[in-house]
């Protein structure tokens, strides 16, 4: 060999011993995300030293190409109950809606490869996940932590209660169970965790130390570079689609200058900030109203934040603190209180989610409000789709049940979620909470995304509008609420009490997979109403002569059902734009004829209807009205009374036949239906027909029931 060729070869080995040191020999730990700015073109990077760890620096770049590679100096270092030191980098300048490449560097190399994404600067969707209380409970923090790595949402919202007692050490323990929520991932050849960026809440066991978000988690939300407690409250646009903001409850502690500081800012950002986005949530620790009697009403906060949030449209509010699950109606404040946003002027109100329980024990569930849709005594996160015409709020409880979605199926669909995960069933509603805005853009509950009750009348029409993202949905099950049940996609019901049901829809894909929806549904009776069709046109009323099956459309009577001419004939009636919506309830049906002339011989007559749902017009081709097939429900008019003429007589009640009708499937309303009588032979009643005298021509009468369903 060469001595030149050995010289290469020795240089080689040396820059292969030294990119093998950076994989493996950084000292450093606790890497963490987080926003409290741009999210599309900046984050704050932080960690922690592993030993001695000097000048650390952090190398970023937007492709897995490291020779590509910024380096970006640490200037900025952070020092938390003593013995807790972290290190910052606020890299700005990044492009928005794509993955930023990073590892974070000291005198002994590069240490491991992380990613993560920026927000997008359009409206394409995305999901966000919330909870807080970590503080306890660390089995349920890390199974809520793993939980995170397979769902891949675009940032996290911790509701603060970070640790129980805010020190070092069970900082250190709650950084290492981070970790947990990283996703494996290897891209180009390289092994990466993706990190999810956290948007932090200072909660009261944060008390002793109101700079703990800046000295965790590098929070400068005023970018004046002082670490203080102002740095507690802010916020930031996610996209056209979404404005955070992070509040302080606890500032209802200190002296009145922190108050007024916090909320005259925010009362400006609202003013000037909060309605150029689609939608707007807050966070904080207290929940002003919370669902334990074992904790006291916040009514500081409800003055400080309820009337603002309604009149600025705030959307969204989760809380934290008190251990449970909790969801509310779209609310507006009343007093010192709130009602549902629908018992008002139903303009929308905001949505408020909780209380915390991503880890510490649970309690109990015990407090419910007048306007509480659902509370529980479990341990869970919010996990939050945002479209720009919606919202879907979900509830996921910790198991390990649930898929994990890959890099590759993230980057296919920024909303997929993944299979298994068990969601909570919320009362009425079910799995997923769909809020749509009113035209104030306030937050107004509506599932109609799912299913819609298009429910106007006593029998409903139920539609499944479900999907799922993970595979085709090839089984439905209805349960509307009222002890009954059905397996037909779009099904028909009819209440027979008024009042308010829960109607669930559950469906299984094609793998065998259930998921669940629901909405509350009141059935609401209204007075009973009528409707008169009259024969309107010469061609609605015929004749048609048995022996020869001939017909007659332009008689100027009907003979009921010998023609003295013409023999023994059927007789037919078509009503035309008969407005009575399918499944009405019928009370009371008949058809009203005007005697022609006077006649009192014994007569017995049979009434049918044409088993069709839209009944076409009659036309002069032999046989048409015979050759109809007819409903197997007929009515017999027996022994019907002498008529006299002028004088009007009215059909045995009808309403059987009508609600068979009016019950098909393919029945709406404005159809038509066409009614043959015949009789026994040389049995006779002569009416008018449209032709002979149109103001006498039959008519049918209907009485019904209409039920009103406000879905």
């Amino acid at each position: 060999m060469s001595r030149r060729w050995l010289e290469i070869v020795t240089v080689a080995l040396l820059l292969a011993g030294l990119f093998a040191g950076q994989d493996s020999f950084a000292a450093t730990r606790y890497h963490r995300v987080v926003w409290d700015s741009d999210p599309s073109q900046s984050a704050v990077i932080g960690f922690s030293p592993d030993g001695t760890s000097n000048s650390p620096w952090v190398e970023y770049g937007f492709t897995t190409d490291e020779t590509l590679w910024t380096t970006h100096n640490v200037i900025d270092q952070k020092t938390f109950d003593v013995s807790l030191t972290s290190h910052f980098a606020r890299l700005t300048g990044l492009p928005a809606n794509s993955p930023v490449y990073y590892r974070a560097c000291d005198q002994d190399g590069c240490g491991q490869r992380f990613w993560f994404k920026t927000a997008p600067i359009d409206n394409t969707p995305f999901i966000a996940v919330a909870g807080g209380d970590t503080r306890t409970g660390w089995d349920i923090r890390r199974a809520g932590n793993i939980l995170i790595s397979k769902i891949r949402p675009l940032f996290i919202m911790h509701g603060g209660d970070h640790t129980n007692a805010n020190t070092a050490s069970e900082m250190s323990q709650l950084l290492t169970d981070w970790a947990l929520s990283y996703s494996d991932d290897t891209i180009d050849g390289y092994t990466y965790k993706r990190i999810y960026p956290l948007v932090p809440t200072h909660g009261n066991h944060e008390n002793g130390n109101y700079s703990t978000l800046c000295q965790v988690y590098g929070v400068d939300y005023n970018q004046d570079s002082i670490c203080d407690t102002h740095d507690t409250y802010g916020a930031f646009d996610v996209s056209p689609l979404l404005r955070v903001y992070t509040l302080n409850s606890e500032f209802r502690l200190l002296i009145s200058s922190y108050q007024n500081a916090m909320n005259n800012w925010l009362y400006a950002d609202l003013a000037s900030n909060g309605g150029s986005v689609a939608w707007r949530f807050a966070q904080y620790h207290k929940p002003m109203f919370p669902h334990y009697t074992g904790k006291s009403d916040n009514p500081i906060l409800h003055t400080w934040w309820a009337n603002e949030f309604y009149n600025t449209a705030m959307n969204l509010v989760v809380e934290s603190d008190t251990h449970i699950m909790k969801t509310t109606e779209s609310l507006e404040p009343s007093g010192s209180g709130f009602i549902d946003e629908a018992s008002g002027n139903n303009t929308g109100g905001t949505l408020y989610v909780g209380e915390g329980s991503w880890g510490a024990p649970a309690r109990s569930a015990d407090d419910p409000k007048t306007w509480t849709v659902d509370l529980a005594s479990i341990q869970q996160l919010k996990v939050i789709t945002v479209y720009p015409d919606r919202l879907e709020v979900r509830t996921a409880q910790f198991d390990a049940t649930a898929t994990t979605l890959t890099r590759e199926q993230r980057a296919g669909d920024p909303v997929v979620l993944p299979a298994h995960v068990n969601w909570w069933d919320t009362n009425g509603i079910g799995e997923v909470l769909d809020l749509k805005r009113s035209a104030q853009e306030r937050s107004v509950i509506d599932n109609s995304a799912l299913f819609s009750g298009d429910c106007t009348y006593s029998l409903c029409s139920f539609i499944d509008a479900s999907s799922v993202s993970s595979s085709a949905i090839e089984f439905w099950s209805w349960d509307f609420g009222d002890g009954t049940t059905s397996t037909v996609q779009h099904p028909l019901h009819g209440y027979a009490a008024n009042g308010k049901y829960n109607v669930t829809l559950t469906v299984v894909d094609v793998a065998g997979v259930s998921h669940v929806f629901g909405k509350s549904v009141t059935a609401i009776p209204v007075s009973a109403t009528s409707a008169d069709v009259q024969i309107a046109n010469g061609d609605d009323d015929v004749e048609e002569r048995l022996d020869t099956n001939s017909m007659y459309l332009d008689s100027s009577d009907l003979e009921l059902i010998n023609d003295s001419g013409r023999g023994d004939q059927a007789v037919g009636l078509r009503f035309n734009n008969i407005t009575i919506p399918q499944g009405v309830t019928i009370t009371s049906a008949d058809i009203q004829f005007t005697a022609k002339n006077s006649h009192s011989a014994d007569t017995d007559l049979l009434i049918e209807v044409q088993d069709i749902d839209n009944a076409p017009a009659f036309v002069n081709v032999a046989g048409d009205l015979t050759d109809r097939t007819m409903s197997p429900v007929s009515q017999a008019w027996n022994n019907v009374e002498s008529w006299t003429g002028g004088g009007v007589y009215y059909s045995p009640g009808l309403s059987t036949l009508m609600q068979d009708m009016v019950d098909r499937s393919g029945w709406t309303t404005g159809n038509s239906m066409v009614f043959k009588i015949t009789g026994s032979a040389g049995d006779r009643r002569r009416a008018w027909s449209y032709n002979g005298n149109s103001a006498a021509a039959a008519i049918l009468h209907i009485d019904m029931t209409i039920r009103y369903l406000n879905a």
